[in-house]
């Protein structure tokens, strides 16, 4: 019952030699909910930037895009359910001045268990355009009777349906915020969750429901964005509401939805990833301000360059706000606060022993030091150190050093990485004399994402100005080429 976020396509360049040429850049953003007693459902949402589509005119001084979207669900390579249809943008006058998205939802019920969900975009008024494409797990997974959260739902605005329609949820129609990001502008999230089965808990009386905002670096409640509301047991309630993140600072988080019983035991929860930038905020001094160091681990540090490089470490893991915060406070030379701020660091994400936490995260610090740093930087500092530090170490490691027609090349495969499963980090060197390798291309949502980046290792022999054209995604016909079968089927 994960939220699925996916961007098919993000890139819109200029090819030297070229005429612009538009990509189509359309987002996608998956909820799951169940029916007590039916089918659960998956719900689609597709937004296309109207800046990437070609628009035709129909009619004297009226144009159009329209796009046709494949969407098909498999079990065990057998079909489950699928759909096939043109999406037109509305109607503009002026092509000159575009902006915004034109949106589709769909809705296909599938009983429990786990489907390889396939999506294809292409903009039909696109010659010879290769569509976007991509494949994703979706996990349905609500067991008969058994009190669970639906997939959380960010929206910028409803309505009251006058007449319901495929889409439509407890009487509303919706219109979801595809991609979860706000910005500085943004002072409302809006969202809207289902809770079932809380009547299996009690026959009679109320439950309670928990929702905050939680750090996605430090696993930490933020301050100032916890609520609760009690509810009448039911089969299906409904959680909606708009929390005011004026004072949210900048950082990556998650929104918690939990079930909860009379003695406040957790009985169930989900939650939803989303951006926040808002650089007008700031870190919370005051969050360190009283913080007693005396007799603590960093009590130790004494020698103010050491400390200043300890806090330095912790640049892969810090929030955005943290890390900002951070990299000012190490220039003022003030020790008893840069102790301060490191024994915080710590206790927020590992309350119990902050202490081993630290020793454990400087041993992958060494670690990383040692095995990735080049002849200019440091291990930490290197992308695959970052990545390593901030993600852990990798399921599954490929090194490509010597493949013909390629730079060298690494792929690092996740079996999970938060609440996001399956994922992988491309990294690349131009020098095979250094050990200087790039992150070139992640599916990690926030990570760099370059749906190109097959190109950009084998550039090697094909060079940067012979592909023919933006929707070319690799080299077609290249002898010993690997990086494609060993990105699709790590091993």
């Amino acid at each position: 019952m994960k939220k699925v976020f996916a961007t098919l396509m993000i890139m819109l360049l200029t090819v030297t030699g070229m005429a612009q040429v538009k990509m189509l850049k359309p987002y996608l953003s998956t909820t799951i909910y169940d029916v007590p007693g039916l089918t659960p459902y998956v719900e689609n949402a597709l937004a296309v930037d109207c800046r990437s589509a070609v628009y035709k005119e129909f009619e004297p001084g009226k144009f159009k895009a329209t796009v046709e979207i494949t969407t098909i669900f498999k079990h065990d390579d057998k079909v489950c359910n699928f759909s096939k249809i043109a999406l037109d943008s509305p109607v503009v006058t002026d092509t000159t001045n575009l902006d915004g998205a034109f949106i589709d939802q769909q809705r296909f019920s599938l009983p429990n268990g786990e489907y390889k969900m396939e999506i294809s975009v292409v903009d039909l008024n696109a010659k010879d355009q290769i569509p976007s494409h991509d494949v994703m797990t979706v996990s349905v997974d609500f067991p008969d009777g058994t009190p669970a959260v639906s997939d959380i739902l960010f929206f910028d605005s409803y309505t009251k349906a006058a007449q319901p329609s495929s889409c439509t949820k407890s009487g509303m129609d919706f219109l979801p915020r595809v991609y979860p990001f706000f910005g500085a502008s943004d002072a409302k999230l809006k969202f809207y969750a289902e809770l079932y089965n809380s009547d299996k808990l009690y026959d009679e009386g109320k439950f309670l429901v928990s929702y905050y905002i939680e750090s996605s670096e430090s696993s930490s409640v933020m301050r100032d964005f916890t609520f609760s509301k009690r509810f009448d047991v039911n089969k299906v309630n409904i959680v909606m509401n708009t929390l005011d993140v004026s004072d949210l600072p900048s950082g990556n988080y998650y929104l918690v939805v939990e079930m909860r019983d009379r003695n406040n035991e957790l009985v169930c929860s989900n939650s939803a990833f989303f951006q926040r930038s808002n650089p007008g905020v700031g870190y919370h001094i005051d969050d360190i301000a009283g913080v007693d160091v005396s007799n603590t681990f960093v009590s130790g540090f004494t020698d103010i360059d050491t400390l200043r490089l300890f806090i330095s470490y912790l640049d892969p893991i810090c929030s955005e706000t943290e890390r900002n915060y951070s990299t000012s406070l190490v220039k003022t030379g003030d020790m008893k606060t840069m102790q301060q701020f490191m024994f915080n660091f710590w206790s927020t994400r590992a309350p119990l022993n902050p202490g081993q936490a630290w020793k454990d995260y400087l041993g992958a610090v060494k670690r990383v030091n040692m095995s990735f740093k080049t002849t200019s930087t440091p291990g930490y500092r290197t992308d695959r150190g970052y990545v390593f530090l901030k993600y852990g170490q990798p399921d599954k490691i490929v090194e490509s050093p010597n493949e013909p027609n390629a730079y060298p090349y690494a792929i690092w495969h996740y079996y999970a990485v938060a609440n996001q499963r399956n994922k992988r980090f491309v990294f690349m060197s131009k020098d095979e004399s250094t050990n200087d390798y790039h992150l070139i291309h992640s599916d990690v949502v926030g990570e760099v994402n370059n749906y190109r980046w097959q190109m950009e290792i084998y550039s090697r022999v094909y060079g940067v100005g012979y592909d023919q054209g933006l929707d070319q995604t690799k080299y077609e016909n290249m002898w010993g080429s690997h990086a494609d079968d060993l990105y699709n089927n790590p091993r």
